[in-house]
């Protein structure tokens, strides 16, 4: 991990980011529908290209309070990970940032479970928290995520 590219972003007043190879693309926002079944942590899904993608709240994955959004555009983040593609919203995302492995420290900030960080790294501004795009849904949430959408799709084949 020489050189790394990072996709800064902020939520609920904090400074994060995630590996750039992790980000499909960034959304505007989008209308989701809530999936009986889901989750606290998701939101609901939506329809993207065909695709029916889970929305994630990850304040709520931090335990931080829900994030204030007051822009009538609000990014979404369209991560992938090994189980599946999901979205993020987000208050804000800046450019990306190239950064060195001297730059970057295994998670340690006090007030974030670092089992769902996959490091912090020092920038001029400050720390920026790097997510484990691995861990926005834990290994529990993952499993009544993928339910309530077999049932959802169980659902509209009996329709």
């Amino acid at each position: 991990m020489d050189r790394f590219l990072v996709l800064p972003f902020w939520l609920a007043g904090q400074h994060l980011g995630v590996p750039l190879d992790k980000v499909i693309r960034v959304l505007p926002a989008l209308l989701y529908t809530p999936l009986p079944g889901a989750p606290s942590t998701v939101f609901g899904v939506v329809n993207v290209r065909g695709k029916i993608l889970p929305v994630v709240d990850l304040a709520m994955r931090f335990a931080w309070p829900a994030a204030q959004l007051s822009n009538l555009w609000q990014p979404f983040l369209w991560l992938k990970t090994q189980q599946r593609e999901l979205l993020v919203p987000v208050e804000a995302v800046e450019a990306a940032v190239s950064c060195t492995s001297h730059d970057f420290a295994p998670a340690s900030h006090p007030q974030i479970p670092s089992c769902i960080l996959k490091g912090v790294v020092r920038t001029g501004e400050g720390l920026l928290l790097i997510q484990d795009v691995e861990q926005v849904l834990s290994d529990a949430d993952e499993e009544h995520l993928a339910a309530a959408l077999a049932a959802s799709a169980n659902d509209h084949e009996i329709r």
